[in-house]
């Protein structure tokens, strides 16, 4: 067992020398007369073939750049765009805010005139609602009865007072988020 072990790493320390003198090695593409491409590691002799030697691989080749340098390098009118384009979104993102708070100022300004014409309804109700002379007519069989005017400036003012209260919720209803 131990000496299958210590033959496994004489075998694998074998293998990694052959591999690392190999990726070291210079490397040709010969391309003969009907334009087959070889690559090889040993130049031919004495041949009309093209041999070019293909240039070693950039170790950073296969490195990606990190998110920092991606920055730094980018040219300037890039940075320039990508600056705009912020101080753009910043400006508008201020302007949506400040629209919203004016939004909600009159919001509250509407909410309260909503609520001053309820309570004006409702004063002008009661006060239009107290009988004064004329608003009651007599009876043939000696009672009264309220006038048709009366009737109607009573129905009027309850109309008022309706709309005003629809008012009022549909001003409550549309409150800015």
């Amino acid at each position: 067992m131990i000496n299958a072990l210590v033959f496994l790493k004489q075998t694998l320390a074998i293998i990694s020398l052959t591999i690392m003198a190999s990726a070291n090695a210079e490397v040709y593409r010969v391309i003969d007369a009907d334009g087959k491409v070889t690559f090889t590691d040993h130049p031919p002799e004495n041949t009309d073939h093209h041999i070019e030697a293909v240039p070693e691989a950039d170790p950073q080749q296969n490195i990606t750049p990190t998110p920092e340098s991606l920055i730094e390098n980018q040219p300037d009118w890039l940075k320039e765009a990508q600056e705009k384009r912020a101080q753009a979104t910043k400006n508008k993102n201020r302007d949506k805010h400040i629209q919203h708070q004016q939004d909600k100022q009159d919001w509250k300004r509407s909410l309260k005139a909503a609520k001053a014409n309820v309570e004006e309804a409702e004063l002008m109700l009661e006060i239009g609602s107290e009988p004064t002379e004329g608003d009651f007519v007599g009876n043939a069989g000696g009672g009264a009865r309220p006038s048709s005017d009366y009737l109607k400036r009573l129905t009027l003012l309850e109309k008022n007072l309706s709309d005003a209260k629809r008012h009022l919720l549909k001003v409550q209803r549309s409150k800015p988020k």
